[in-house]
């Protein structure tokens, strides 16, 4: 049975900490540690236990797959801008129509594009799952990891209190049977708490620090004030906030190691519970201009080269002069693809490393000052992972569309635009670098060549 007017609970209907118009917050969440292990926030990773998520997601970290298939999607274009907004193919159910996706725009006057943008966009809430839909005279839009609400009044999107607003429509029970705490009975009792004694729910150090970081005053902003202690479903340890649920992995499960802290995928979880219009669902045909496919030389098809592999575990190459990439599990290669090295000023050096630390999401900040020919703003990315002390690193990049022979030079891409190399990191396309992630832990191997 679907309800009419799903976001519009009295108490709801508004913000518990309104932020300033647009923020700009360049958070990307997490970079915790629990007993040695790096936890990341793994937006868009799904624990097989929680119960939460059914959808298969095409971004998603996938099993290896031949190296044929696996080249052909790392060099698909997986979204781009279009006048006024920007669209996502990442979420389209498996049988949608080719490209077929979701807009997020700036379209009569409501700016969701430019707050979510501003706000974090996919590293900080995954990408959108829903077209924009309206209930109660309100603007949303559902992302894997939040829903965007517009405040007309204010000019600015927020991101709604969904966890609060489920309370009120009675869904806590359906809600655990599906690894999200109920709400604490002493907020029940009397929903005016203080916000120090709720605060005070942060019994657990890791899922405080996650919720703290960088400041208190953002984790507020972002997942609102707790809504209980933490409580233990299976593999997981899980605290519920207004705005979103924190899951800290006690167990190893399928691309979460134990230690990783992820975010219960919202959007996902009110489609189940129908709380999202099922035509804003339904993708969207890709709108034009649609950047061409991947055109340099040798994309889709890996150059011939010659170098010796393990016979035994995980291996990782990279050819600097092909501008490719390799992965080996047990002698065999299970996945190659094209990649952007560093430019000749900056170029990535050669050499035998390992992976040191992973990192999903991740920020990137320039070490040249303003005024520098290499400066760069803060950088957001999805898969990161760091392979030298000095901060070199295998990392998607959304902000290049093409890779591979010939891009770690100066170069015009296919789409006119004039590019160069990277400032020394390995740049792989989003889909490539999800698989990497997941198919990396810390040690393997990562050998450089030129």
């Amino acid at each position: 049975m679907r309800l009419p007017t799903p976001f519009t609970p009295a108490s709801a209907a508004a913000p518990h900490m309104p932020p300033a118009p647009h923020p700009a917050h360049t958070r990307r969440l997490l970079l915790a540690r629990t007993s040695g292990v790096a936890a990341g926030l793994a937006l868009g990773a799904r624990g097989p236990l929680s119960g939460v998520v059914q959808v298969v997601r095409a971004a998603e970290v996938t099993p290896a797959q031949p190296t044929a298939t696996a080249a052909a999607a790392a060099t698909a274009i997986a979204d781009w801008d279009v006048p006024g907004g920007h669209f996502y193919t990442q979420t389209a159910p498996p049988a949608a129509t080719d490209d077929a996706g979701f807009l997020v725009s700036d379209f009569d006057g409501v700016r969701l594009w430019r707050d979510y943008k501003d706000l974090g966009g996919p590293a900080q809430f995954g990408f959108p799952i829903s077209t924009r839909y309206d209930a109660g005279g309100i603007a949303y839009q559902a992302m894997e990891a939040a829903v965007l609400r517009w405040n007309a009044a204010g000019d600015y999107a927020d991101v709604f209190p969904v966890f609060s607003a489920l309370a009120e429509l009675q869904l806590d029970d359906w809600l655990a049977e599906r690894g999200v705490p109920r709400t604490s009975s002493h907020l029940l009792e009397d929903p005016q708490l203080p916000l120090e004694m709720r605060l005070s729910w942060l019994t657990n150090p890791f899922l405080r620090r996650a919720f703290a970081e960088p400041s208190q005053a953002l984790g507020i902003m972002r997942y609102g004030p707790p809504m209980g202690e933490p409580e233990r479903f299976g593999p997981f340890l899980a605290q519920r906030f207004e705005k979103a649920v924190l899951q800290l992995w006690l167990d190893n499960a399928p691309g979460l190691p134990a230690g990783t802290v992820s975010l219960v995928q919202v959007g996902d979880l009110l489609a189940q519970a129908g709380l999202i219009p099922e035509d804003a669902l339904l993708p969207q045909p890709p709108p034009v201009p649609r950047p061409v496919p991947q055109t340099l030389p040798g994309a889709g098809q890996a150059p011939a080269l010659s170098f010796v592999t393990p016979a035994a575990g995980k291996f990782i190459v990279v050819a600097l002069r092909q501008q490719w990439w390799y992965a080996f599990q047990d002698g065999e290669q299970v996945y190659s693809g094209p990649v952007t090295t560093g430019q000749p000023a900056l170029a990535t050096p050669p050499g035998r490393f390992s992976v040191l630390s992973r990192h999903s999401p991740y920020t990137m900040v320039s070490p040249w000052p303003p005024g520098s020919p290499f400066y760069y703003e803060p950088s957001g990315m999805t898969y990161a992972l760091r392979i030298t002390d000095n901060g070199v690193f295998l990392h998607d990049a959304p902000w290049r569309p093409y890779y591979g022979p010939g891009t770690s030079v100066p170069h015009y891409d296919p789409d006119g635009a004039w590019r160069t190399g990277s400032h020394g990191c390995i740049n792989l396309p989003f889909r490539a670098a999800a698989w990497l992630w997941g198919f990396a832990p810390i040690g393997t191997p990562v050998e450089v060549i030129a």
